[in-house]
């Protein structure tokens, strides 16, 4: 994506040489700066002056929509959206609702590859104006101003404003984002897998011994191999045969799925699929930042030392923090810590942390992409700090060390290497254990053993359950149109087709 952005500068500084009007930028999601968050840049197209508002209207209806869907919801405050108002001479698309050629300003059209439903825009037209306007943007989707239903993906998405579109659009990006694979059945020309290397995609395959399916991980013991199609294992992952066009010899993980039927959900592999592409994306770090920044701490008083990262939210958070000083585990299971000098001792420490998403939507992370870590050298040059600490940010900082079971709550230095707790930990730090502000409320030196660190999230047992036997329509929809996806002749694009 950084090619993307080095592409984008350089075809905005094209279009302000040639004199290019720039177009109404609005804001319709801000969840970080566009350094660290993935871009998405809305354009309208067949929108003329007059319909700018409903422009507004109908891409704030598709990026609700959109950031519903899990994994997008989920992770919703990785991205920005931007809507570029470009303006249209004419309203619709050529072979939509209002005529068979239309003056709009980046070309919008029906009928793509001979495809009545598939809807394509000129991708270049689109690239220029969103870099033009939104030079930072690392996607773009085009809105056409259409009742028409249709749509297309490929370098630039493309969604009529037809309600039932937006699911198109889901299942595109799908393509886009997440590189995963249409799992039709049908017969089609794409390009077979790689008998050898099998098929790139997540969510295609060509084995069918059990331990060497790439989804192994979503499959119980119980499900059979292959999994026939029947109703009773529409809610479990196996596999199933039939995809990426081809009826027979390769197989998808669920008898349902986005990339199959509009209206499904993204079944648990794709899901998993989607959350992994997410954060190998070029902007997105999971330590944003670190206080402090440095890796070497000096420490020359007796104040509190607090070190912590920010990192980019999940709702609800899935983050898991393991903190160690000095290569001991430590019981804080947040994303800061406070250390005392007074139970550090003199001397140069370590302090470590490892961070994972530890989300119950992936199973399998081969490459660690869902983790990362930070660390800091400590220099502590004070030998002559107080055991005790007093009020220090609203919590009284007590220091620990191997005080005897039942003490009674007196502070007690611990030996080098040693932690600190805060009053009314109820732990007493055997071997100076550190436990810090938001550990559980208890009479200090009370001799409870502290765990070592916190318990994973439970892990799902049998599969998403997100197949809709018979499909399912987006909200407000009476019925869902009678069509699927096809795979057009383009490489670049794919599109629908009549069922």
């Amino acid at each position: 994506m950084r090619g993307r952005l080095v592409a984008s500068a350089l075809l905005a500084a094209l279009l302000g040489a040639s004199g290019a009007r720039a177009a109404e930028v609005e804001t319709l999601r801000q969840a970080g700066p566009v350094d660290k968050r993935f871009n998405i840049a809305v354009l309208g197209d067949g929108y003329r002056t007059s319909d700018q508002t409903q422009l507004t209207a109908d891409a704030k209806a598709i990026i609700a929509y959109l950031f519903s869907v899990t994994p997008l919801q989920q992770y919703a405050q990785f991205f920005n959206v931007k809507l570029v108002h470009v303006v249209s001479n004419d309203n619709g698309a050529d072979n939509g609702t209002y005529g068979a050629t239309r003056d709009t300003a980046l070309g919008a059209y029906f009928n793509c590859d001979g495809i009545d439903r598939l809807l394509c825009v000129d991708d270049g037209k689109a690239a220029m104006a969103a870099a033009a306007d939104v030079p930072e943007y690392n996607f773009a989707i085009v809105l056409v101003n259409d009742p028409k239903y249709g749509g297309s993906g490929g370098p630039v998405c493309a969604s009529s404003s037809n309600e039932q579109s937006f699911e198109v659009l889901a299942h595109e990006i799908g393509h886009s984002l997440a590189h995963l694979a249409d799992e039709y059945s049908s017969e089609g020309n794409q390009p077979p897998c790689d008998q050898q290397q099998d098929c790139q995609e997540a969510n295609a395959t060509l084995r069918t011994a059990r331990d060497q399916i790439k989804w192994q991980d979503w499959i119980e013991v119980s499900t059979p191999i292959p999994t026939p199609p029947t109703p009773e294992n529409s809610t479990f992952t196996g596999l199933f045969e039939g995809a990426r066009y081809t009826p027979t010899g390769v197989y998808r993980p669920q008898l349902n799925c986005k990339m199959r039927d509009l209206g499904a959900d993204y079944c648990s592999v794709c899901t998993e699929q989607f959350v992994k592409s997410i954060w190998t994306a070029d902007n997105i770090q999971m330590i944003e930042s670190a206080s402090p920044a440095q890796p070497a701490v000096a420490s020359a008083s007796c104040d509190p030392i607090e070190l912590s990262v920010t990192t980019p939210p999940i709702t609800p958070s899935t983050y898991r923090f393991s903190w160690s000083v000095d290569g001991k585990p430590q019981t804080e299971t947040s994303s800061a810590i406070r250390l005392l000098p007074a139970v550090l001792m003199a001397g140069d420490h370590q302090v470590d942390l490892a961070i994972e998403d530890a989300s119950a939507l992936v199973r399998s992370d081969p490459n660690a992409v869902m983790k990362d870590k930070f660390s800091w050298s400590l220099s502590v040059t004070s030998s002559d700090c107080p055991p005790e600490v007093g009020q220090s940010g609203g919590a009284r900082t007590v220091s620990t060390g191997a005080a005897g079971a039942g003490s009674a709550g007196a502070a007690a230095v611990g030996g080098a290497g040693g932690g600190v707790e805060t009053a009314g930990s109820g732990g007493a730090a055997a071997g100076g254990t550190l436990a810090s502000a938001g550990s559980p409320n208890g009479a200090a030196g009370s001799g409870a053993a502290l765990s070592p660190s916190a318990a994973p999230p439970p892990r799902e047992t049998a599969g998403c359950g997100c197949a809709v036997p018979g499909g399912s329509v987006p909200p407000g929809s009476a019925a869902f149109p009678g069509l699927v996806l096809a795979l057009t002749l383009g490489l670049r694009r794919r599109g629908l087709k009549p069922a």
